[in-house]
């Protein structure tokens, strides 16, 4: 797995095919072909600001989403609190949270 691209490297190749896009001729399956492009470029992108928001926290983004496919309820909370704590958004009513406060302003539950 060593091999494997980075997501960076997969963000710039995917850019690349966005610029060979240019040479489609029929202009609707270009815009098609760049739609689909920019698709997986703004998920790439969000996957790994959410991946290096994990990392900050301390948290190995792999372990969580083996806890989130875990069988242990217990461990898939937690996981699912980590992620969206890193995400921004309250574990408890899903409101996207203040980045300066320990609590959701919606429902009032404590972060730690």
């Amino acid at each position: 797995m060593a091999d494997s691209p980075s997501i960076d490297e997969f963000i710039r190749h995917m850019q690349a095919e966005f610029e060979l896009c240019n040479e489609i001729v029929d202009k609707v399956e270009r815009q098609k072909k760049q739609w689909q492009i920019e698709s997986a470029l703004l998920l790439a992108i969000d996957f790994s600001e959410k991946f290096k928001e994990l990392s900050k926290l301390g948290q190995n983004p792999i372990q969580i989403v083996q806890a989130l496919t875990a069988p242990d309820a217990t461990n898939a909370n937690i996981a699912k609190h980590v992620v969206a704590m890193a995400g921004g958004i309250c574990p408890s009513c899903g409101v996207p949270m203040d980045s300066d406060l320990d609590f959701c302003s919606s429902c009032g539950n404590y972060i730690e």
